[in-house]
């Protein structure tokens, strides 16, 4: 058990390690990135070590790692060995079940394979988005499919079978026709999890600007809805099972890491810009890599907490999975009639966008393509 310094003991399972560089930006990404100097990964790399050695201690029940970004593998090779040899060093890597690393398939080659496995990494997250070429290119993707077919073969000669997918549908001017062979080709990889998102326009991305100045149009409701129903027909027939809104597995390949998040589990982020969650508190680290690196240089504060609204959490984070929230567990929890105080629900179930099935509150298919109905109410509420 962990304590920290407000007395509370916790149990911390997961590690979230951000490192917020890539070789090149997308027009659809608002994360927190940017395309840095060798010397500013230096510091950055020497500055998240420090932070990293700074919890030692609590890190003896730490099932699930997730370095993630930006692009991790965008690292260079040296400074990424040092980041690695520090956690194997902190953390007893045996009692690690999952120990993700995001990658661009361009980046995976096989030294970068080999490494990544002889310092535990069990699974790869890769992001593809989409195999056709034009949309990539658009994208401002750097990857061509030779790239992801490569990355798959290093990624099995290296003896890591945990491989992710993450994929994009509803693109600009995507047509059904463009989706199907996306979802073919992706599928021809034979690997065991996929994650499957629809284009959001991102307040802060390229492509966000670019429809604010008209020079782009997104795909109407009606077609993305078509394309989802696509995506999770085609996938279940492959024998994939969806657990979550936008997330597919075979057997028992679900993403250990994310499900800590979607169940409000504890967990320690660890970068500028990464969350975490303990005490009851959500805490976020600031989101300047230079006022970050900085401040750990100069013993100076980087973090801001601020109370969580747990209920409204649980029910927006719970309802992502398909199996849905535990009613009688979460009004027991929160001493609420969630019906009570969320008065639209027995609405939404009406409307057949919930159901009620086996005391859990979950959605329908039809309620997965338009769940931002439902959240919009516990915001409101």
């Amino acid at each position: 058990m962990v304590q920290y310094s407000k007395g509370f003991d916790i149990m911390l399972t997961a590690l979230y390690i951000h490192v917020p560089f890539c070789n090149s930006i997308c027009t659809y990404c608002d994360f927190h990135k940017e395309v840095a100097t060798l010397a500013k990964k230096k510091r950055y790399i020497m500055a998240l070590k420090k932070e990293l050695q700074s919890h030692r201690g609590e890190y003896d029940y730490i099932e699930s790692i997730y370095i993630g970004g930006g692009t991790p593998s965008s690292l260079p090779n040296d400074l990424l060995i040092e980041l690695l040899s520090e956690i194997k060093t902190l953390i007893n890597l045996d009692h690690v079940i999952e120990y993700t690393i995001e990658t661009n398939p361009n980046d995976i080659t096989k030294d970068l394979t080999v490494l990544l496995k002889e310092y535990g990494i069990n699974r790869i997250s890769m992001g593809v988005q989409s195999f056709n070429e034009a949309h990539l290119s658009f994208m401002k993707r750097s990857h061509r499919n030779h790239h992801v077919y490569q990355a798959i073969k290093n990624i099995r000669a290296a003896g890591i079978d945990n491989v992710s997918v993450d994929m994009m549908f509803s693109l600009i001017n995507q047509t059904m026709d463009e989706l199907i062979l996306d979802i073919k080709e992706v599928l021809s990889l034979d690997v065991n999890h996929i994650s499957y998102y629809s284009l959001i326009l991102e307040e802060k991305s390229t492509l966000y600007h670019l429809y604010n100045m008209d020079k782009i149009s997104i795909n109407d409701d009606d077609l993305e809805a078509l394309m989802y129903n696509k995506v999770i027909d085609s996938l279940e027939h492959a024998g994939f099972h969806q657990y979550e809104i936008s997330n597919f597995s075979k057997g028992d390949f679900e993403s250990r890491h994310n499900k800590i998040y979607w169940t409000n589990l504890d967990y320690l982020g660890l970068g500028s810009g990464s969350h975490s969650l303990y005490n009851n508190e959500r805490h976020y680290n600031v989101a300047s890599v230079k006022n970050y690196y900085e401040a750990i240089e100069n013993n100076l504060s980087y973090q801001t907490s601020y109370e969580r609204n747990g209920l409204e959490e649980e029910l927006m984070m719970g309802l992502r999975l398909l199996k849905g929230i535990d009613v009688l567990e979460v009004n027991k929890q929160y001493s609420v009639d969630i019906f009570k105080k969320y008065d639209k629900l027995h609405y939404f179930i009406g409307e057949g966008l919930l159901e009620l099935s086996d005391g859990h509150l979950k959605f329908t298919r039809k309620g997965l393509l338009l769940g931002n109905i439902v959240f919009g109410h516990f915001l409101e509420g």
